[in-house]
């Protein structure tokens, strides 16, 4: 799942993630709002690309509803907050190999 309301930071990062993972099924959400409704259609979300800050998701219901679908909820953009676990975080844009390194590592521990 991407959230972003930015069309051209959402597509790059959608095309690269197709790039690196074919088969993904991906959703793109652009508010809060509309991920919690394509949440309530999932029973799980493997990874969850968000450009808001990780103070907003913790405030909302969306982190809670990702951590219950065992999602990887990665706070992103061109110059992301570092966020505390349970989020991750990642700069982008940046090249497909560094994507790929980032999605193939095991995410960061979340005790």
């Amino acid at each position: 799942m991407i959230l972003c309301d930015e069309w051209n930071l959402g597509e790059s990062l959608r095309l690269a993630l197709l790039s690196v993972m074919p088969e993904a099924s991906i959703l793109w959400a652009t508010t809060p709002g509309e991920a919690l409704k394509e949440l309530t259609k999932l029973t799980h979300v493997t990874a969850a690309f968000l450009t808001l800050p990780a103070s907003e998701v913790n405030a909302g219901s969306l982190g809670h509803r990702l951590e219950q679908r065992g999602a990887r909820i990665v706070i992103w953009g061109t110059n992301p907050a570092q966020a505390m676990p349970p989020f991750e975080t990642l700069s982008w844009p940046q090249d497909i190999g560094a994507l790929k390194l980032f999605l193939s590592q095991a995410p960061k521990d979340q005790s």
